[in-house]
């Protein structure tokens, strides 16, 4: 009797349609985190159309004729991707290495180093990719000389060490972050603008190997966006076939 009274309460507090017989408890969870995978998806694809929007006006960008360096650092934010030139003189004296690059198979890094543009603020110059040992590769540059430099601006220079990152060391003249205070005071460049012009057109053969223009922003929201959905309906489908297992509704 007492057994065929806890079945009843049991079989009460389940849900029923068709062949189909789950609990409430459970369905309110699956249900929760659907609505969340979901979320996630549908946030990828926005994101997606973001980046890909972004990525398509950096390409824009790009494409316009150069448009000589800004005086003011206010004026940055618009030519982020921009093609810009400067002219000034370079100072190898104060040249640096920066991150660590291969090129060919050959490893490397990038050479910085400023440029000094008389009445107005210096600015930091991507001169390209030099094989290593950078140290050796520094130690042979030495004065400066006047220069036109063209290339695309990047304000790639974070207030904080990025994680991962190993320390600057400008006693020996690397760098793998972008510390604009630091970085001035080392290269003898007070007021240097919080920017990097990358050069893109090469005079002589190198190295420095100059860059080419490369949008180096990752899009991988369309491949999240179907992980995210792909789970939720995973989720949905094992949660079905729970229900309708047979075995699970034989009363005891």
């Amino acid at each position: 009797m007492r057994s065929s009274t806890a079945t009843a309460a049991r079989s009460s507090t389940r849900l029923r349609v068709g062949r189909f017989e789950t609990g409430p408890a459970l369905l309110l969870a699956v249900f929760a985190v659907a609505c969340l995978l979901a979320a996630l998806g549908t946030w990828q694809v926005k994101r997606l159309a973001w980046k890909t929007g972004l990525i398509a006006a950096i390409e824009s960008g790009l494409a316009r004729p150069p448009v000589p360096m800004p005086r003011d650092p206010a004026g940055l934010a618009r030519l982020e991707w921009h093609p810009v030139r400067a002219e000034g003189r370079l100072d190898w004296d104060h040249a640096a290495a920066f991150g660590l690059e291969s090129s060919g198979g050959r490893p490397g890094a990038r050479l910085l180093v400023p440029l000094e543009r008389g009445g107005a603020p210096p600015v930091l110059v991507d001169m390209g990719w030099i094989p290593e040992p950078v140290d050796a590769f520094l130690a042979r540059l030495r004065g400066g000389e006047g220069a036109a430099v063209r290339g695309y601006l990047r304000l790639d220079h974070p207030e904080a060490q990025p994680w991962l990152r190993p320390d600057n060391d400008g006693a020996r003249r690397r760098w793998y972050w972008k510390d604009t205070s630091a970085l001035a005071h080392a290269m003898r460049a007070p007021g240097m603008m919080p920017a990097t012009l990358v050069r893109t057109v090469d005079t002589e053969p190198g190295p420095p190997i100059a860059a080419e223009a490369r949008i180096d922003l990752p899009n991988s929201h369309l491949g999240y966006a179907i992980t995210w959905y792909g789970l939720c309906l995973a989720l949905v489908g094992v949660y079905i076939a729970y229900g309708l297992t047979p075995s699970r509704r034989k009363t005891p």
